[in-house]
């Protein structure tokens, strides 16, 4: 998509649409000067007031676009980066239903909110209500072709800012999309060779980023006893993809984000139901967020250095499936008692963290991945739960997870949950009762953590909507690639500091 940025109404080209934001009490958020005849029928009718997420089309005459599309964002005194997203992401459906392939934005002027982050706000709920995927669709049986937004006209007096915030925010939402893509593609297409070849695309794009994949033989080189079990039912091969950005090599500061890779599950012996397993093609969005975040930090040049990691394989079910009761050995050297095939996701990450740990010297380890059932049962559909050692840390993920409304509940990691996963036959079981399943699948993980900084984030609540909801799509939100990306811009500056 292009976005440019103009000062002045008055400059602009027209466009499809014209898009006027308005505080609750029909009060212009921006100068709109003669505009103010063309808007007044509505306003007068009082069919337009200005409350937050409110939407009115109006017919322009020339010299102005054919359509006005009027966008209220709430008290002036209380209007919100979030209210922006919702009341933007908005606009992008009336954009959708008038078939609009170009917008000019009146950029509101919003005193108690920083002008980059207001610019960086409305793209980012536009721009997110905007998608769509169609990837899998036959164009000869669609009435007609879909029609997206293609270009941008940001307006406002500050320039500059309006566009390097434009450029960035593109920039982000880009790979918001990247994830969205890599989550709802059929499962057999997006297997764990083709979340390889996307790592590896993305390293060809950015020089400071370098792909490794490591195929089975690596794999077994390195003992991951774990990660084997889990694929061993599946037809393909599993991937250890490791993907690099350095931005900082002056530095010792590294992050390391591990995402759960498995491409698709069906649960195992343990075997869902039809029900369960329709949407297991996103049991991969903790790799497709990993991945992607690399991709947008790397587009932004940020001065950090991250790396993603990815256990990727699936969890299929044939006669070589891996079995209930059987124990199993981690890399760590931890032997692992299965009494739940389908708790594979900590399985394989566990093996990916103890390599973590062991071979990239992080300063912290960040997991994430759609692990149990238990946390939407817990947080539902708003908030993503995660468990964290530090309490630093902890902060800086809340604080970044407000930011962006992407946000996190810190869930507790009590040392009596431990003696739930006690096993008779080997060091831990990887599973146990429902009762507490998120608390017990982070205690799992943690006891293949060494002393470092780590959180462990459980999307599972978040990462696929059975329904459109504010600015977010049906199916795949890619929720976590902006939470992650506005972690690191702090990390960012603090490093500097």
């Amino acid at each position: 998509m292009m976005i440019q940025a103009i000062a002045s109404c008055e400059r602009r080209e027209l466009k499809d649409a014209l898009v006027i934001p308005f505080f609750k009490g029909a009060q212009a958020a921006f100068d709109i000067g003669d505009l103010h005849e063309v808007v007044s029928g509505p306003i007068g009718a009082g069919d337009f007031t200005g409350k937050a997420n409110e939407t009115c089309v109006v017919w322009g005459k020339e010299p102005q676009e054919k359509r006005l599309f009027l966008v209220g964002i709430g008290e002036k005194t209380s209007c919100s980066l979030e209210i922006l997203r919702r009341s933007f992401g908005s606009i992008a459906k009336l954009a959708q239903k008038y078939k609009c392939k170009s917008l000019n934005i009146l950029v509101p002027e919003i005193e108690m909110l920083p002008h980059e982050a207001v610019v960086k706000a409305l793209l980012e709920g536009l721009l997110s209500a905007s998608y769509q995927f169609d990837a899998l669709k036959n164009e000869t049986v669609r009435n007609e072709p879909t029609v997206r937004l293609e270009e941008l006209t940001l307006i406002a007096p500050q320039i500059h800012a309006t566009a390097k915030s434009g450029e960035q925010t593109t920039k982000v939402m880009e790979a918001v999309y990247r994830a969205r893509d890599l989550i709802n593609g059929n499962a057999d297409d997006t297997n764990p060779q083709f979340l390889a070849q996307f790592a590896k695309e993305i390293a060809a794009e950015f020089p400071r980023i370098k792909t490794e994949v490591k195929e089975r033989a690596w794999i077994e080189q390195e003992k991951m006893g774990l990660l084997l079990a889990v694929s061993r039912g599946a037809a393909i091969d599993p991937a250890f993809i490791i993907c690099s950005y350095h931005g900082n090599p002056a530095s010792n500061d590294h992050t390391v984000l591990v995402g759960k890779g498995v491409t698709y599950d069906t649960g195992g012996l343990v075997l869902k139901s039809p029900e369960g397993m329709e949407p297991m093609r996103c049991d991969m969005s903790g790799a497709a967020v990993v991945l992607a975040t690399i991709q947008a930090v790397g587009a932004l040049n940020l001065p950090i250095n991250v790396t993603a990691v990815v256990p990727a394989c699936e969890n299929a079910i044939s006669a070589t499936s891996y079995k209930l009761g059987d124990v199993y050995k981690s890399r760590s050297g931890l032997t692992v008692e299965i009494t739940n095939t389908d708790a594979e996701g900590r399985l394989i990450l566990a093996d990916a963290l103890s390599y973590a740990q062991e071979a990239l010297s992080p300063t912290r380890v960040i997991d994430i991945g759609t692990l149990t059932g238990s946390i939407e049962i817990a947080l539902g559909n708003e908030l993503m739960g995660y468990f964290c050692n530090s309490d630093s840390l902890a902060q800086e993920l809340t604080n970044s997870g407000q930011h962006t409304f992407e946000r996190l509940w810190r869930m507790p990691l009590y040392e009596e949950y431990k003696k739930g996963l006690d096993s008779d036959v080997a060091d831990t079981k990887n599973a146990a009762t429902r009762k507490g399943g998120a608390i017990l699948c982070a205690i799992f993980l943690q006891k293949f953590i060494k002393d470092i900084p780590w959180a462990h984030i459980d999307i599972a609540g978040v990462a696929f909507a059975k329904e459109a909801n504010r600015y977010l799509p049906k199916h795949a939100t890619g929720i976590g690639v902006r939470f992650l990306v506005d972690y690191f811009e702090h990390l960012a500056k603090n490093t500097d500091n």
